[in-house]
């Protein structure tokens, strides 16, 4: 008869022989964390043109900025008598100015990696990016043809004081004209969501119109509604006294709108 203590000694080797044995063919939990592959981000050049220009890649920011350049000479031959020359001579400057911000652009670009990013180096990457590029992103907002280009130098070299200051004038009548209609316009939009009365409507048009400044040309191509709310951010504060607790939340709402033109 088996005593008690080798019954014991022999389950014991075989509870033993059983750890050994599951200890060699378990995974390794390092082994398994390495096996795991890293998260990745795929972004793309595009997605950095879209970053850098309003939801558009480079190419239909090109074909924009040469519309708005042909615009911008049409204005100038508008308000005072171009010849042939000076008008040909304004447009290579402008185009000139245009390959220049571009050619940046795309120098700006090559210096980051695009497609598959592991997570934690789009995650460094990300930030300085966007920092890099935000004099570009605002440069080219702000228009490419304006004080300190060549088109500007060229234009006040070609023109006499008089007829530059007749331009610059024209130029503004006509966008203080453009921006208060497209004021108007989105007002309108807001009226349809929270019906206005005619004390508010005014309000918000003077209040956008004599605290902000016109924008160029350039953004009245951008979806309309989307063009002046974020204007309405800029006086917040202003509008805010003209409306009741209850109308304001509808308001805001509607600024908020603003932020989902931006992703």
């Amino acid at each position: 008869m088996p005593t008690l203590i080798s019954i014991f000694a022999s389950q014991l080797r075989t509870l033993l022989g059983m750890l050994i044995v599951c200890m060699h063919f378990a995974p390794n939990a390092d082994a398994q964390v390495a096996a795991q592959p890293a998260r990745v981000i795929n972004y793309s050049a595009e997605n950095f043109d879209r970053l850098c220009f309003r939801n558009m890649i480079a190419t239909a920011a090109r074909a924009k900025a040469d519309r708005m350049l042909n615009a911008k000479a049409a204005m100038t031959e508008s308000s005072v008598q171009l010849t042939h020359e000076q008008k040909a001579k304004l447009l290579l400057a402008g185009e000139v100015d245009i390959q220049r911000f571009f050619a940046a652009f795309e120098q700006l670009k090559s210096q980051w990696k695009f497609g598959s990013i592991p997570q934690h180096v789009f995650s460094a990457q990300f930030p300085k990016m966007r920092s890099a590029a935000l004099p570009l992103m605002e440069r080219y907002q702000k228009g490419l043809h304006g004080e300190g280009s060549l088109y500007h130098k060229a234009k006040l070299t070609m023109l006499t004081p008089t007829d530059f200051e007749t331009t610059q004038a024209f130029n503004h009548k006509r966008k203080q004209k453009l921006y208060l209609n497209l004021i108007r316009a989105t007002v309108a939009s807001l009226d349809s969501r929270l019906p206005l009365t005619i004390e508010q409507r005014e309000a918000v048009i003077n209040t956008i119109m004599e605290n902000t400044d016109p924008m160029e040309p350039l953004d009245y191509n951008e979806p309309m509604l989307f063009a002046v709310i974020p204007r309405l951010k800029e006086v917040e504060s202003q509008l805010q006294p003209y409306f009741s607790e209850q109308e304001w939340l509808v308001v805001k709402k509607f600024m908020a709108l603003a932020e989902l033109q931006k992703r």
